[in-house]
């Protein structure tokens, strides 16, 4: 066994958690360090260790132009037996078919060197593993250079994901101490306190200067190709083939481009730049092999990658199109990098790696040799698609949309140019640039409409739909409805379908209709059976939104749970984090509040919502007494300002105003209030219209609530604040109630105080016992003066729900009427009965004419 010094503490670690592995305990360890540490040493120490014991399964990754996705994994399901993995886009599918191979010989090691290499769909699959090898006779080991982790994000998100896991252990490889450097040092002669300035205490660096004899080289390249310095001119020719086709290296794909080198082969093994490893050849360090390389001259470079190409063409089975197209670009064979790019690029999207799809699309536009505008087309668009989807750069996504829809035009195809205008549409929408977005997917509808192209204007309206209902108008979404799901399932789309019904459950959860929920959830349980992830994400987090509209707190509880695990399995972070955002909301409407800054105090990537996270914070801070939070509120607003408006700004306006209320400033609450009143987006959600309604009630303003606000908001509005305390208690909103005993009498004002200390929001009482103060000697506020004007004291909406009953119109007909639930509907019918002193409907209606309420008696009195 190599002796391996100061590695015996991280050789233990790995070695129990083998002897755990068999026990029935598994675990993933993650081994970190600069290049040249150690790290690769230690992993064959281990091999070395458990040989016999254990089965030992070695998949590396390597740095390629555009990683093979899956490579690593590959080789070891075929290390286990399995041969390749099944080409599929689900992950979890994935990451079941290699536990399974692994499992046939326990307890196993499962190494993956180099995942600062790894593509991302090899990192979702290694998540997935992780999650589950604590069960499992399993030990994962993850080598990786710790200084490369910064620069990759999905790595660095799997490195904190899993940073809390119970399974999951840290080796950490150091740099070798003086007296380790001197044990080596000493027979050579050397200066260890020198040697170990120079090099760090790197053991690869002290390693290759002492073969060097005693040389101190002037860089980490130097001391690589010192050591290939001494092979003969045939050894340093296979070096360089080597070193160009990859870490990892066949021997009779080596042989294919050096016909007759098995001596030379020899040679470079006995000098130690080649070593064998698992049954093919590689380099003692990747560091050797990135050296030998960069000292190839370009000329002859190219040669090499033509001659590695043509043997890797040659070879029986199926071929690599990714790595074909990393030699023949490398070659400078440009109409077979774009053909084998191209092909690279479809491999890679039936396993859903969508990075690699859109930069093997970048790389066949890079290369194109007489590519028809028909193929560079579908190219650009697959370069958005993919840029949009995984590229931390979003902008990236943009100009190949826009080439597309400029060749479309070209070209003269109205039914493409609707295509691109769908695919900017969506690169936009990610940037925010909603607007843009909008006319975009209004652009591709209107060209399409013209035209006899089904699946195409489903798939058009859909991508409109999706984005009326979340941030423009949730009617007009449910307008198009209809047409765009009977044109998806004629032209037989599931997946298009099924993000169509999500649109038209999620614009009518925005006007508080609870049989969205029923609409989502159907769509939820299609998605999942048809394993469409994009649309089980979507449905999640809108059940959970819609949810928290509704202040339907249970569920909000069991749908996040529920969704949290399943974005673990998928891999979805923002929605996941969206839907820790949205039930922090929940929280707080029950008074839950340490419990939701718990949440939001997460170091999360909250993207689009960190202004919403700052709001929430602030807006507890200020109901704790800290007045000078209301400044993070208003830098929240100003961040979305300028966004079209939403459902989150609502929401931040009223935080907005209670701010304004909080602090005593009259003039800043009704400024909100009156854009309130003038944006036309105020009514088209529920939750935050209704709120609104509210405040400007306090503050003695009318603004009228929307279809269905809750019972609590309506008793609120009418002065009934007895009825409305009871109904904010009975949707656990213990805030809310307190609020509304604002103009009650002194016992409910008692107990309210007392509620608003329980609740530790001592800024709230005190505003509370301010206005409380000036209310003293004032009538308490009765009806609004839409319910003083009528006869009866029927409300607006309660005269809206005579009329119809004067019709013989049902709850069902009423409510679809009027956009309301049956249930608002069947709460409205009760208060009429009640003020008209009528046993039922009919009384009701013949009482109303014979008072002259209903709207055509009234016209008729009028005329006479």
């Amino acid at each position: 066994m190599e002796h391996l010094l100061e590695r015996e503490g991280p050789l233990a670690t790995l070695d129990a958690a083998v002897r755990e592995a068999a026990a029935g305990h598994g675990s993933l360890v993650f081994v970190g360090g600069e290049a040249g540490v150690g790290k690769t040493s230690l992993v064959r120490a281990l091999r070395e260790r458990v040989a016999g014991d254990a089965g030992f399964f070695v998949g590396a990754c390597e740095p390629l132009s555009v990683p093979v996705p899956l490579a690593p994994l590959r080789e070891l399901a075929e290390q286990a037996g399995l041969g390749d993995l099944e080409e599929s886009d689900d992950r979890l599918a994935l990451a079941r078919q290699l536990l399974d191979a692994l499992m046939t010989r326990t307890p196993a090691v499962a190494v993956v060197e180099d995942v600062h290499w790894a593509d991302p769909t090899t990192l979702d699959v290694l998540r997935l593993l992780a999650r589950r090898v604590e069960r499992q006779q399993l030990v994962i080991v993850l080598t990786y250079r710790d200084d490369e982790v910064p620069s990759n994000l999905p790595l660095r998100q799997l490195l904190g994901d899993l940073a809390t896991s119970p399974a999951a252990r840290r080796v950490a490889l150091t740099p070798l101490s003086e007296s380790a450097v001197d044990e080596l040092a000493a027979p050579a002669g050397m200066d260890a306190e020198e040697l170990s300035r120079v090099t760090g205490g790197n053991p690869f660096l002290v390693v290759e200067v002492i073969a060097a004899g005693g040389r101190l080289p002037g860089s980490v390249r130097d001391a690589a190709l010192a050591r290939a310095a001494r092979l003969s001119p045939e050894a340093r020719r296979v070096a360089n083939a080597a070193a160009v086709i990859g870490q990892r290296v066949a021997p009779p794909l080596l042989e294919a481009v050096t016909p007759g080198s098995a001596a030379a082969v020899e040679e470079a093994l006995a000098r130690g730049v080649l070593v064998v490893d698992g049954g093919v050849l590689g380099f003692r360090h990747e560091l050797i092999r990135e050296a030998i390389e960069s000292s190839i001259a370009p000329p002859r470079q190219a040669e090499l990658h033509a001659c590695v190409l043509k043997a890797l063409e040659e070879q029986p089975g199926d071929a690599d199109n990714a790595r074909l197209a990393h030699h023949a670009e490398r070659a400078g064979l440009l109409k077979d990098a774009c053909r084998y790019a191209s092909l690279a690029m479809a491999d890679a999207e039936r396993v859903g790696a969508l990075r690699e799809m859109s930069l093997q699309a970048e790389r066949a536009l890079r290369t194109d040799v007489g590519l028809s505008p028909e193929e560079r087309f579908e190219l650009l668009l697959k370069r958005s698609r993919g840029a949009n989807f995984s590229d931390t750069r979003l902008e990236e996504a943009v100009r190949p949309a826009e080439e597309a829809i400029a060749l479309a035009n070209e070209m003269r195809a109205p039914e493409r140019e609707a295509r691109a205008l769908t695919v900017l549409a969506g690169a936009l929408w990610s940037l925010d640039r909603l607007v843009e977005a909008r006319t975009a997917a209004l652009r591709a509808v209107g060209l399409l409409e013209g035209i006899d192209d089904g699946a195409g204007l489903a798939h058009a309206l859909a991508t409109l739909m999706r984005m009326e209902a979340t941030a423009f108008e949730p009617e007009r979404a449910i307008e198009l409805g209809p047409r765009a799901l009977e044109l998806a399932t004629e032209a037989g789309l599931e997946e298009t379908r099924i993000d169509i019904s999500i649109s038209i459950g999620l614009a009518r959860g925005h006007r508080g209709e609870r049989e969205a929920l029923d609409l989502l959830a159907e769509a939820s349980a299609e998605a999942r059976r048809a394993g469409l992830a994009i649309q089980t994400v979507r449905t999640y987090v809108n059940l959970v939104y819609i949810g928290v509209s509704l202040r339907m707190h249970a569920f909000v509880d069991e749908k996040a749970r529920e969704a949290l695990e399943l974005f673990d399995e998928y891999q979805t972070t923002i929605p996941g984090n969206a839907v820790r955002l949205y039930r922090a909301r929940s929280q707080i409407d029950r008074g839950l509040w340490d419990e939701a800054l718990a949440f939001v105090a997460l170091d999360l990537d909250w993207a689009a919502e960190r202004p919403m996270v700052r709001a929430m914070e602030a807006l507890i801070d200020m109901r704790r007494g800290n007045a000078s939070a209301s400044a993070v509120i208003d830098r929240s607003w100003e961040e979305v300002r300028d966004v079209p408006e939403g459902s989150r700004h609502g929401i931040l306006r009223a935080m907005l105003v209670e701010a304004a209320w909080l602090r005593g400033d009259r003039a800043a609450a009704l400024a909100q209030l009156e854009a309130a009143r003038e944006s036309p987006a105020t009514r088209r959600f529920m939750r935050t219209a209704s709120d609104l309604a509210l405040w400007a009630a306090r503050f003695g303003v009318e603004l009228d609530p929307p279809p269905n606000s809750p019972d609590a908001v309506l008793l609120e509005l009418e002065g009934d604040w007895r009825a409305a305390i009871r109904a904010w208690n009975k949707l656990e909103a213990p805030y809310e109630a307190a609020l509304a005993a604002l103009r009650g009498d002194d016992r409910a004002a008692r107990e309210a105080m007392a509620e608003l200390h329980r609740l530790g929001a001592t800024g709230t009482a005190r505003a509370f016992a301010r206005d409380r103060e000036a209310l003293v000697g004032a009538a308490p506020r009765g009806p609004r003066r839409s319910t003083l004007a009528n006869p009866a004291g029927l409300t607006r909406r309660e005269q809206e729900i005579l009329a119809e009953l004067a019709t013989g119109a049902t709850n069902s007909a009423i409510a679809s009427a009027l956009h309301l639930s049956e249930r608002t509907v069947a709460h409205h019918v009760s208060a009429v009965l009640g003020k008209l002193g009528a046993s039922n409907r009919l009384a009701a209606v013949e009482h109303a004419r014979a008072k002259g309420l209903l709207p055509q008696d009234r016209h008729t009195e009028a005329q006479t």
